[in-house]
């Protein structure tokens, strides 16, 4: 159970807007990526929370008539990935959110919330200040637009008023036309970890790409908020496109970047990497924008037009304002809901504690132990199951989300029998099962793996399977039985490597 006073769930901007006023020390939760593992760590104990989460109306991706890109405040990491819209115009920030957590962290963390919290250490706000966004807050005194740069106002601190909520991330036209990006994050790690340095470049060529028009250089980690490299900026603008130009810039981002020594790394090092960073990113940057000769950069620009996709509802996002409401116990003053939904193709309904996690459903109620507690902070991926065909970590998932739902667990699996699924059997053959404790949670992202119905490399693989730790370290075993029943039902005849 979550240490929480009360939960409040929102039908809409307006009501969020509502309940935050009734309840002026309530704090929002979005994806709860962030907030329920704070609550877990004691930092927001017994806190109330207005729980935005079903707001499909702040989803997805559109373009405006002005050719603004506008990204719903709830859109996940993994679906800003996905977007063609993303993909077209700002592909570096689909790029640099894809290096957020695992997968299932992907799934269900948000760029709002991402944002919101104020930390320097965010993949997507680097990436941000490099394009220029600019923040929608939607409050009681109507719609206020602001720069990123100035909703970051401290460490941990950003420019949200009372009663206010942030409803989408705005992208002029003008901040990505002609522009050409990349972001590198420098982590201890590949994945499930935060950056130790986060460097995002755009550039903008001249006609014959020799000279840099425009440019700009932003950092995570270098400063107490994400920062660009003013300098830099302007010491790059009309220099010739070379090797000598870009490591001076690389140089003198040390007039910008204001590093710290922590646990992490050391203030030096910081500076060291920040020219390094800088450096690498300009050159991918140029690669990307045509600066380099014919033989080098074949590709030609794609001038295609790329009509904004349909919006379609994320899986695993609330499917409109929750069906039934939060009641409360008048002689205990708990709080409960009524969830329906739909577990391992059987209807199920029960009434839940607000304050208890899907995780605690589905063992409490369903005795569904597959789904095993581990780290209960969304690390290790013990209690991975599939929500509308997704991957979620149950832990920091609360249950009463999962109201019209469907969910699957490894039980979901066994034929009427018993018999195991190729991938269950799979796991065995190749000796990927050690102490089990894991398993489960990694066979659920082997199967919407599998599900996709795409062939994938055996380092897409590990990609995709990243946000499991396996205490036993059988992960070549497990990549093994993941790469065999994918090329089995592909019937690929390529060889395992």
């Amino acid at each position: 159970m979550y240490d929480m006073k009360a939960l409040y769930e929102a039908k809409s901007v307006e009501d969020a807007i509502r309940l935050l006023q009734e309840h002026p020390e309530a704090q929002v939760i979005a994806g709860g990526s962030d907030v329920l593992v704070q609550m877990r760590e004691g930092k927001r104990a017994g806190v109330e929370l207005v729980s935005i989460y079903g707001l499909d109306e702040l989803r997805g991706v559109t373009m405006d008539e002005d050719g603004t890109i506008r990204i719903g405040s709830l859109t996940s990491f993994s679906h800003i990935t996905k977007d063609p819209l993303i993909q077209k115009h700002i592909g570096v920030l689909g790029e640099a959110v894809d290096m957020v957590g695992g997968p299932q962290i992907r799934n269900i963390g948000t760029i709002g919330g991402n944002t919101c919290n104020g930390v320097t250490s965010a993949d997507s706000a680097s990436t941000l200040f490099a394009w220029d966004a600019r923040i929608e807050l939607t409050g009681p005194e109507g719609v206020r637009v602001l720069p990123i740069r100035d909703f970051y106002i401290k460490a941990g601190k950003v420019d949200i008023r009372p009663g206010e909520i942030q409803t989408a991330i705005l992208i002029p036209r003008e901040s990505y036309e002609g522009y050409a990006g990349h972001y590198i994050k420098y982590a201890m790690r590949n994945a499930m970890d935060i950056a130790t340095l986060g460097c995002s470049v755009n550039v903008k060529l001249s006609d014959d790409k020799k000279t840099f028009t425009d440019i700009r250089i932003a950092y995570g980690v270098a400063g107490p908020v994400p920062m660009r490299a003013a300098h830099a900026e302007a010491a790059g603008r009309g220099l010739e496109v070379t090797e000598e130009s870009i490591e001076k810039l690389g140089d003198t981002v040390l007039e910008d970047v204001t590093p710290r020594d922590s646990w992490r790394a050391s203030k030096a090092f910081r500076e060291h990497i920040s020219k390094v960073l800088c450096k690498r990113a300009l050159r991918e940057a140029v690669r990307r924008a045509g600066g380099m000769t014919a033989e080098q950069n074949p590709a030609a620009s794609d001038s295609e037009t790329v009509e904004p996709a349909e919006k379609k509802e994320q899986p695993g996002a609330a499917s409109g304002a929750s069906r039934h409401t939060i009641m409360t116990d008048s002689e205990s003053g708990k709080q409960y809901k009524l969830v329906r939904c739909r577990i391992n193709g059987v209807e199920r309904e029960t009434m839940v504690d607000v304050r208890a996690s899907l995780t605690d459903m589905l063992r409490n109620d369903y005795s569904l132990t597959s789904v095993k507690k581990g780290c209960e902070v969304g690390e290790c991926g013990a209690c991975n199951v599939i929500i509308d065909g997704e991957c979620f970590n149950s832990c920091i998932y609360l249950a009463v989300w999962a109201d019209g739902k469907e969910i699957r667990t490894l039980e979901g699996l066994m034929g009427p029998d018993g018999e195991l699924s190729d991938i269950q059997q799979a796991f065995i053959d190749e000796a990927a099962v050690q102490c089990g404790f894991c398993t489960p949670g990694v066979i659920m992202s082997a199967v919407e793996i599998l599900e996709s119905g795409k062939e994938y490399t055996r380092d897409e693989l590990r990609n995709l399977l990243s946000g499991h730790l396996c205490r036993c370290t059988g992960y070549e075993n497990i990549l093994n039985a993941v790469e065999k029943t994918m090329k089995k039902r592909l019937g690929s005849t390529d060889k395992i490597n």
